[in-house]
């Protein structure tokens, strides 16, 4: 078996690789724990704590919510009735539609 390479023996480019995988990998866990802290119980598929774990699971725990952790169908942008800011353009501080209406 090789021996592990120390920090100061990568190449630039390794390092380059390594720091990005790093940057990846912590956006897609913030990103995973911010929707799962902000997303109901009910939107969820299966217990949120257990997706909260999940997600320390390398890259691939963030990636497995995203795909399979989330329900979809369920909010007024995915049914396109025009309800929301994301599915109706901009909403302002009023609540009132700016843009194109969709759906």
């Amino acid at each position: 078996m090789a021996r592990k390479k120390k920090w100061s023996e990568l190449s630039g480019g390794q390092r380059f690789g390594v720091v990005v995988g790093a940057v990846i990998q912590i956006a897609l866990q913030a990103a995973a724990l911010r929707d799962l802290k902000k997303r109901p119980a009910d939107q969820v598929n299966g217990p949120k704590v257990a997706w909260v774990l999940g997600s320390f699971v390398n890259t691939l725990g963030p990636i497995a919510y995203f795909l399979f952790g989330r329900k979809y169908g369920t909010s007024a942008a995915s049914r396109g009735t025009g309800d929301s800011a994301s599915s109706a353009g901009l909403k302002t501080s009023m609540g009132v539609n700016i843009g194109k209406r969709i759906g």
